[in-house]
């Protein structure tokens, strides 16, 4: 399983991680290990650590205390991944909070492959750029190639701007409107929007991140 991570000045990453039996079945669940990866935007890897993971046991791990370092709060962008070396149930999905003095916030990873689909898109709802708010995409590749979506922000009354995002293998961004669209803020000319991603046949993690720059605060949800 596989997630985003950021560990910068304005957010910091936590992640939690159980070996919990299933009420279904019990026996299932036996003590295990887990390898903790983190690597970079680039998909090169930062640090490895193995952990025991008993039954019925439960993981806390800051992020930064993994990293060597030279990259604590230094890192703008990367993906962790977690290997388990018996049974991985449905119950050791692991959780992250992204948080900062001001505020917490939260999500799952990525358990398991995207389902294909035919057509259609990874849509970002009540997309805004403003004094207050800004929206953020967070993107991890979790395959072994290389990951190119074609993405389009629409305003509301349906007009584009398009561009596009490539990841290396393993790679990651976490990317303002600023930086994929030249001046969205006067396309979107104060009436939210909404922003597509091509490519749902990859295996990817999207997040999307919405900060408001007057109290510091992060709100996340995956997609």
């Amino acid at each position: 399983m596989a997630s985003w991570y950021r560990d910068a000045l304005d957010m910091r990453t936590r992640v939690f991680v159980s070996n919990l039996e299933l009420p279904e079945a019990p026996q299932l669940c036996e003590p295990t290990s887990v390898l903790v990866t983190l690597l970079d935007q680039e998909g090169l890897r930062l640090t490895s650590r193995q952990f025991a993971l008993k039954r019925n046991a439960s993981l806390v791990l800051e992020v930064r205390d993994l990293l060597p370092a030279q990259h604590r709060g230094h890192v703008q962008s990367g993906q962790i991944t977690l290997d388990f070396g018996g049974a991985q149930l449905g119950s050791s999905r692991a959780y992250l909070h992204w948080y900062n003095e001001r505020s917490l916030t939260s999500s799952h990873e990525k358990f398991g492959l995207t389902i294909p689909a035919v057509g259609g898109y990874w849509t970002v709802p009540n997309v805004q750029d403003s004094d207050e708010y800004r929206v953020f995409l967070a993107v991890a590749n979790l395959d072994t190639q290389t990951y190119i979506s074609d993405v389009t922000l629409k305003d509301d009354e349906g007009h584009a701007l398009d561009a596009q995002v490539e990841l290396r293998p393993n790679g990651s961004r976490f990317l303002s409107l600023e930086t994929l669209f030249q001046n969205p803020r006067g396309f979107l000319h104060n009436r939210p929007g909404v922003l597509y991603f091509g490519n749902n046949r990859q295996p990817a993690m999207y997040y999307y991140f919405v900060q408001n720059q007057r109290l510091g605060t992060w709100r996340a949800q995956h997609l």
